[in-house]
């Protein structure tokens, strides 16, 4: 199994967060959840305040492809967060 190369990041009470895990879920019946780590605010707040930071993520969810740090900030729909996990994974 790949290692997970993109980051989602997210929080409680983030209803933009819940669709995105929705539709990760079910439209793309979850072919991504290999490739896809989740770092969750109140749950791992280091390693979420480390990536913020270092990626410049000031809302939620965000994407980031780990090797090269291209990030998609607040996605607002199932086709733009299909190609950029088929471009990052």
């Amino acid at each position: 199994m790949p290692e997970p190369t993109v980051t989602l990041l997210t929080q409680d009470d983030c209803p933009s967060c819940e669709r995105l895990k929705r539709m990760l879920a079910q439209p793309l019946k979850g072919q991504y959840d290999a490739r896809v780590r989740t770092v969750h605010r109140q749950r791992d707040p280091d390693a979420f305040a480390a990536l913020s930071a270092q990626h410049d993520v000031r809302a939620t969810p965000a994407l980031i492809h780990t090797p090269s740090g291209a990030a998609l900030r607040v996605p607002s729909g199932l086709g733009e967060v299909k190609a950029f996990l088929d471009a990052h994974t």
